[in-house]
């Protein structure tokens, strides 16, 4: 009697690891190992005060199949009697624990929302809200770049439409097809009402830059 044949089925491209949130760079270290001596690591961003971080160890030179992404948030917020300058400090500092060999990131830029555009504020108040975000943002921009170009790591700003599109498929994409994108794409289970409280949106969008990442470069370097 012939054997039935099995169909095995295909493991997913990605897999996704469990989600950390930390806020003590002492903390995370004692979560997260180095590389492997024979891997890159390829870290997505997506820049905040809630600041989603999605990373992924891999071979260069190979195919990337079943590279398991882990995912998590690094709290950037401080107390009232803190420097604003200990937000900056606080990032290079998780960087430097997860010591990425690539980084792929949302192109920071703050535009005020509809919202904020409908309300019956003053041009002068508009304007001091948007270039508050925008220093802050851009500061940690800044020490992104400035901690990449200090050790040689390539780093890549990404548009947020070719993000959204890449995920979606549409450019302009809502948080929420994005974080539904995330969960359909990658099994994960983000609730689509609550991200605005646990950023998990942001988490989302630095999984998919990471997913970039591997795509576009990680086959062009070297160990």
């Amino acid at each position: 009697m012939a054997k039935k044949k099995t169909t095995r089925k295909k493991a997913p491209a990605l897999a996704i690891g469990k989600v950390h949130i930390d806020k003590d760079p002492r903390v995370y270290a004692s979560t997260v190992q180095a590389a492997p001596v024979d891997m890159k690591r390829c870290a997505g961003v997506d820049l905040g005060t809630s600041c989603g971080i999605a990373f992924a160890d891999f071979k260069p030179g190979q195919p990337i199949v079943d590279v398991p992404i882990m995912l998590g948030q690094w709290d950037l917020s401080i107390g009232p009697y803190d420097s604003g300058i200990l937000r900056l400090v606080r990032l290079k500092q998780f960087l430097t624990i997860l010591q990425p060999d690539l980084v792929t990131y949302e192109e920071v830029k703050f535009t005020p929302g509809q919202e904020l555009l409908k309300k019956r504020q003053s041009a002068a108040a508009i304007v001091a809200r948007v270039s508050t975000a925008a220093e802050f943002l851009g500061a940690l921009k800044a020490t992104l770049g400035i901690w990449c170009e200090e050790r040689n790591v390539p780093a890549h700003g990404l548009g947020i439409s070719a993000i959204k599109k890449y995920a979606t498929g549409k450019g302009n994409a809502s948080k929420v097809q994005m974080i539904e994108a995330a969960n359909e794409q990658m099994g994960l289970g983000f609730s689509t009402e609550d991200y605005e409280k646990t950023g998990s949106d942001n988490i989302c969008d630095a999984a998919f830059c990471c997913k970039m990442g591997l795509e576009a470069y990680s086959e062009g370097m070297d160990l």
